[in-house]
């Protein structure tokens, strides 16, 4: 029996050790947002694990501005509707930080808000010659972005693909692309920009740019330009 008496001791020992190192790696909460960028208020979903069965759980932004609420299911689960901050930015991404906890545990997540833009470089030019490149962020990842050219009598004249987005929030950069590969007329040009093949006035997320083409003073030749800012 003396002999036995270590071994017994030593097995003991052990298993007491890995007790807290379970426990710990079953209860680690963690938490998901999907998607992973938003315009303002826009929503997507939580989930969460890990978290103290049928208890009251807080969300956070940056730690210090409480978001909303909820109950934790029996199995530590959590799944609720999130609905990101109003975002005042203009240009640009902005990661932000979310948090959430039911008291002992707590997890975060960062996410990114985005505004929702689009435009081209050069502004203005002849309208026959003029190539341009266009920049859109805020589509979302993955999607194809169409130009749908509205003349000035209210009428479609042509829709084109400029390109796919990419990364989180969806952005997109082309080279230089003619921005009139048709015949144009004067007057006030709309470029409906979104994500539908179709075009239609109603569409959203949509974003409307303005361009103006000048009949030309005799001797010279059209110019065109974006209107407002």
């Amino acid at each position: 029996m003396r002999r036995l008496l270590p071994v017994t001791l030593l097995a003991a020992a052990v298993a007491l050790a890995l007790v807290p190192a379970a426990i710990g790696a079953s209860s680690k909460a963690k938490i998901v947002l999907d998607p992973g960028c938003y315009l303002s208020s826009g929503s997507g979903l939580l989930t969460g694990r890990g978290f103290r069965p049928n208890s009251a759980w807080t969300a956070k932004l940056a730690g210090t501005k409480q978001i909303g609420s909820g109950r934790i299911d029996a199995r530590g689960k959590i799944r609720a509707r999130f609905t990101a901050p109003r975002y005042h930015g203009t240009a640009g991404t902005r990661e932000m930080t979310l948090s959430v906890t039911d008291g002992p545990h707590v997890a975060s997540t960062t996410f990114l808000m985005s505004p929702l833009s689009a435009g081209f470089s050069p502004r203005t030019g002849d309208p026959a010659t003029l190539r341009v490149r266009w920049r859109v962020l805020g589509l979302g990842p993955r999607h194809g972005v169409y130009v749908h050219y509205v003349q000035p009598n209210g009428k479609l004249k042509r829709t084109l693909r400029i390109g796919t987005t990419r990364g989180p929030c969806g952005s997109l950069k082309t080279g230089p692309i003619a921005l009139f590969p048709f015949r144009y007329t004067y007057g006030t040009w709309t470029f409906q920009v979104d994500t539908n093949h179709a075009y239609r006035a109603t569409t959203a997320p949509r974003l409307l740019i303005g361009f103006e083409i000048r009949r030309p003073s005799r001797g010279r030749r059209p110019r065109g330009g974006q209107t407002g800012d």
